[in-house]
């Protein structure tokens, strides 16, 4: 255990060659300091953190979240993000990042895209983690780290059970609800009549209350999220165009092209010129 320069206790290093299922990279405890900020970009991990007290942000793709006390969020390796503590009220978290093959097929499992945030209390989760990474040998490894899966999944089903079984206080808030659907789906196949069969109801009175709600049809909000996760890989990264396009889920690369131009008044080999590096 020892503190490193941002005034964090780090409880537990790993190696970066450690098992492909599940391989915990470092995990400790962020304390209060106005001066943290930290920038993925990409994130070459899973990370994992629940606020114990104070605030900070998150902002990915442009948009910045707020986040205090009793919120958990998570995010994919590869994401943009960067984020900090407030500065009046500097946070105290509790964290975890880790990479493995299972954990990229857990948080397809529970329909992540990029990010997730959601207030649920899991601090005793957390310091359950830190504890078998603490007190584990060389020897049992294996076994920690599948114990640590098992956590993880408590965590995740936790954090988006609201998604899936809301609450009656929120069971009028399909607007809401279809929104939350396609931010956790975004690399996936999806359709409004996918849509449509998950929450039971018709096309036309799903794109009648998310239009109401948010002044956009539920196809629009989708491409729109699509390309802007696009331009952030176009600048930012190396990634090949057809890989971007297969990750968005294009038919082609010529679709992609042309749904990209038609958005944004170029194509993507022109924008990833233009701001490459920005």
């Amino acid at each position: 255990m020892y503190f490193n320069d941002h005034n964090e206790k780090i409880v537990y290093v790993g190696s970066r060659d450690g098992d492909e299922s599940l391989n915990c990279r470092l995990a400790g405890v962020t304390y209060p300091n106005p001066d943290y900020r930290m920038v993925r970009c990409p994130s070459r991990e899973y990370v994992f953190e629940y606020i114990v007290r104070g605030r900070g942000y998150l902002e990915s793709h442009g948009e910045v979240t707020e986040v205090s006390a009793g919120d958990f969020y998570m995010f994919r390796k590869g994401a943009e993000l960067t984020y900090w503590a407030d500065a009046a009220d500097p946070y105290e978290k509790i964290w975890l990042n880790a990479d493995g093959a299972l954990l990229s097929r857990m948080c397809d499992l529970f329909r992540i895209a990029e990010m997730l945030v959601a207030r649920v209390n899991v601090r005793d989760l957390f310091l359950e983690i830190h504890d078998r990474l603490s007190h584990g040998t060389e020897e049992e490894l294996p076994a920690v780290h599948a114990e640590i899966l098992c956590i993880l999944f408590r965590i995740l089903t936790m954090a988006t059970k609201e998604t899936y079984f809301p609450s009656p206080a929120r069971q009028n808030s399909l607007a809401e609800r279809v929104k939350a659907y396609l931010d956790a789906n975004l690399y996936a196949d999806l359709s409004l009549d996918r849509v449509s069969e998950v929450f039971g109801v018709t096309k036309m009175h799903i794109i009648r209350v998310f239009k109401k709600e948010y002044g956009t049809t539920p196809v629009q909000y989708l491409i729109e999220r699509k390309i802007g996760i696009a331009k952030s890989l176009l600048a930012g990264t190396v990634m090949p165009i057809r890989e971007i396009a297969a990750l968005l889920r294009y038919a082609n690369t010529q679709h992609f092209s042309s749904s990209f131009k038609a958005a944004v008044g170029m194509t993507p080999g022109a924008y990833r010129k233009t701001n490459i590096g920005k």
